[in-house]
């Protein structure tokens, strides 16, 4: 879209530059830098946001400030297009309350030792994820050449041991096939991400669009990474339990799709009746272990699974149950 409302003038030797809309002239505070300066289209576009984006009467922060950065970071690339939508709904209320608290703060007294008690006051995962909502600000400042150096670079931050996910054994497998029988949405559920690997956001929105040329290729939503399955016979028996057209796999009472929190839920209720401790994200485990078995390799294990790491695959393969595991999914469909 031109720039249909930026006035850059020179005055006195030194360029000037607003938005202009409607009768009314912003300054968007970057004044003494050339037209063709990204700091003068970052800062556009900013303003060009307030008035096609946000509520009526959204006022510009004063030049300089964080809420200021983090206004020009939220019209970046890296914030619209790069990543994920789920991130951005984990990160924009982090950003939304340190505005509130330190918006008004200039950046250029922003150190490294303010940054760090605020995020040691906070700790554990909020700390970790705190900071990595915060860093691509001061990225992005940075540069823009609003400030010389990411005062988060110099920040040291604890973090906490990751538990991580329950993984699927043989037990969980048996357990949870035994109670859901095939038919049943719960057990397609099941089957599809035993086959496909796919987490629940995945899971929500794969069909029978996704097969191309003898493989189930998807985007996965959480890391964009691409994903490639191949249509084995037990997968080609769980999709021929769906129906043919529609827009997902599995499909809510409504006819509809299900969305990734309540496929979760549901998923969740279904293996807790069963006494099943794992939960989706386990189901990889049992994944990687049918394609070490069918003589994959760990690189190709890890494409078909959409980049889990290769040490994540190798620890996978290595499950004392791999056999009878096996077994298990290949009379599953």
């Amino acid at each position: 879209m031109p720039e249909d409302y930026l006035r850059s003038r020179p005055r006195r030797g030194r360029w000037f530059h607003y938005y202009r809309r409607n009768g009314t002239e912003t300054p968007l505070g970057v004044h003494g830098v050339p037209p063709e300066d990204p700091r003068v289209k970052a800062a556009y576009w900013a303003e060009h946001a307030r008035w096609q984006e946000r509520p009526p009467g959204t006022t510009t922060p004063r030049s300089g400030t964080f809420a200021w950065a983090v206004d020009l970071y939220l019209t970046s690339p890296h914030w619209t297009k790069e990543i994920s939508e789920g991130t951005r709904a984990q990160r924009g209320p982090i950003l939304r309350r340190y505005v509130e608290a330190q918006g008004e703060r200039p950046l250029s007294t922003i150190t490294p030792e303010l940054i760090e008690v605020a995020l040691f006051a906070k700790g554990g995962h909020s700390a970790v994820n705190e900071y990595k909502a915060l860093k691509p600000v001061f990225d992005y400042a940075r540069g823009l050449r609003f400030i010389a150096k990411n005062p988060m670079l110099a920040v040291e931050i604890k973090k906490p041991k990751i538990k991580g996910f329950p993984t699927a054994d043989a037990a969980d497998i048996e357990r949870f096939m035994g109670l859901w029988p095939v038919g049943t949405v719960e057990r397609l559920l099941f089957d599809l991400a035993l086959f496909t690997g796919a987490g629940r956001s995945d899971l929500a929105v794969i069909g029978r669009h996704n097969i191309i040329e003898g493989l189930l290729t998807y985007h996965r939503r959480k890391t964009g990474a691409v994903a490639e399955v191949p249509l084995t016979a037990e997968l080609r028996a769980v999709i021929r339990r769906t129906p043919d057209i529609a827009p997902a796999f599995i499909l809510n009472g409504y006819g509809k799709p299900y969305a990734p929190g309540s496929l979760g839920n549901l998923f969740g209720e279904a293996a807790r009746a069963a006494g099943m401790t794992a939960r989706l994200h386990g189901l990889r485990k049992a994944f990687c272990c049918y394609w070490a078995a069918q003589g994959a390799t760990t690189h190709q294990i890890a494409a078909m699974a959409g980049h889990i790491t290769l040490s994540e695959v190798e620890r996978y393969t290595r499950a004392a149950d791999r056999t009878r595991m096996v077994k298990l999914l290949i009379g599953a469909a």
